[in-house]
């Protein structure tokens, strides 16, 4: 369930997702997952060929997601905890995601992860 949609000024969107599970007994696991879809655009990069390389290995966008959560919860808890949780990403991340230059320095650092991963080598198995 979708709790929350944050509009930002470079025309991005954060989205909360509140996904909580019953844990054990009468306790919880509160989590919420927080992404924002990144459009790749060719001015993130040194050039075309850099970017065309990044489209291909990366497609044409990138996904900042962080996790916010809380183990053994119990069932009376579970409002408070989540707006905690999400109060304390307002509170700081929020303001961080907000500035325009994240997306290119976002997607920039994540195209070099790509660019360093070996290559995986897949045998079949028999």
């Amino acid at each position: 369930m979708i709790i929350e949609t944050i509009p930002l000024d470079s025309a991005l969107c954060i989205t909360l997702q509140d996904q909580t599970r019953h844990y054990f007994g009468g306790y919880y696991h509160v989590k919420v997952l927080v992404y924002c879809d990144i459009p790749l655009e060719l001015s993130f990069f040194a050039d075309a060929a850099e970017y065309g390389h990044a489209e291909s290995i990366m497609g044409s966008s990138v996904r900042f997601q962080r996790i916010l959560e809380k183990m053994a919860v119990p069932e009376s808890g579970i409002d408070s905890v989540r707006d905690s949780l999400i109060s304390a990403f307002h509170d700081t991340a929020l303001a961080y995601l907000s500035d325009p230059g994240f997306p290119p320095r976002f997607v920039r650092s994540e195209y070099r992860k790509c660019v360093k991963k070996p290559s995986t080598i897949r045998s079949s198995r028999a």
